[in-house]
């Protein structure tokens, strides 16, 4: 690990891809640490797809999604890899960046909770751990708890920005229950703590994940940007093929360091949402539910619309 540039030493830490050759670097940011959902970018750069596009590609980790956004807008980032909700908070306060493409086009979280608690209501003055006030998990949450028949101020939420902070407020009982995303939930549960809910159950209509670009970087590398999204569109596609399940289970082992009985569940339970997004496309439709659901929450004041939040050039808009 090297610190990323001295602006950015104190949250960022950069792990440096194997084997780039020389080649255009794009320097992409991830938070907490390698998890289930970015598993087509170890893919990409473990079978070398990045290499033969061109790519030097360099793994970012920062601690919060929205540490990671922030970067990506001041340029000490290319692109950055988050929940959808960061960039579009981000956007309606004026930060220059844009969605290339979905990453995770449905929701990958499970409520995680302490024993004894068994339904949504059971958590009415009770701790909850999200991601963060105007994250993706802050969307979710909001859905669940309304179905659950609670109130804003029957429960009490507390902010872990990446799922491993969640899940350590959860086992030092600052927290009674917290949202966490594959491997980190199956250690969890492994641990005696019990699943309440699935998000996707509340929130089908909503994607997870982006992979989001500084404007400025986007529009100088517009064929990057076009050949970094080549690249992970094949990784899904060679992820969604069950001759390469052993393999891709290994991969995300050796850069996870999850066992691999957690690494099998997390494919088996990726695979079975359908989780990654395959085209690249981004659906404008569901951009723009999640953009209402964000609004609902008070987290958007300005008109935004999925046109305004993509590159034109570069992001493949659907309907």
């Amino acid at each position: 690990m090297r610190a990323l540039r001295a602006g950015a030493a104190a949250l960022l830490c950069v792990v440096a891809a194997p084997g780039a050759h020389a080649a255009e670097k794009v320097e992409a940011g991830f938070v907490g640490a390698a998890v289930a959902p970015i598993w087509p970018f170890l893919i990409a750069d473990s079978k070398g797809l990045f290499a033969v596009q061109g790519i030097a590609f360099e793994f970012v980790f920062g601690p919060t999604a929205p540490g990671i956004v922030q970067q990506l807008a001041a340029g000490s980032l290319d692109v950055a890899i988050a929940g959808a909700a960061d960039p579009i908070h981000a956007v309606d306060k004026g930060a220059p960046i844009a969605i290339l493409r979905v990453i995770g086009q449905a929701a990958p979280y499970e409520l995680i909770g302490k024993k004894g608690i068994a339904s949504l209501a059971q958590l009415k003055g009770k701790t909850v751990s999200i991601g963060g006030p105007a994250d993706i998990t802050a969307v979710y949450w909001d859905r669940m708890a309304r179905a659950g028949g609670l109130a804003k101020g029957e429960y009490d939420l507390i902010f872990g920005g990446s799922t491993g902070a969640r899940l350590a407020a959860l086992q030092s009982g600052s927290a009674d229950a917290a949202m966490l995303i594959p491997p980190v939930n199956f250690r969890a549960k492994e641990a005696g703590f019990v699943t309440i809910a699935l998000a996707m159950d509340y929130a089908r209509d909503l994607i997870f994940s982006v992979m989001a670009a500084n404007r400025a970087w986007a529009a100088a590398h517009a064929a990057t940007a076009r050949a970094l999204d080549d690249a992970v569109t094949q990784a899904v596609a060679w992820l969604h093929d069950d001759a390469n399940r052993t393999e891709a289970i290994d991969i995300f082992v050796k850069a996870s360091h999850s066992s691999r009985p957690d690494a099998e569940a997390s494919y088996d339970f990726f695979r079975q949402i359908d989780f990654f997004e395959r085209t690249g496309a981004v659906s404008r439709a569901r951009l723009q539910n999640l953009i209402d659901a964000q609004r609902a929450l008070g987290d958007i004041a300005t008109p935004l619309t999925a046109d305004r939040l993509v590159m034109q050039d570069v992001t493949k808009l659907a309907e």
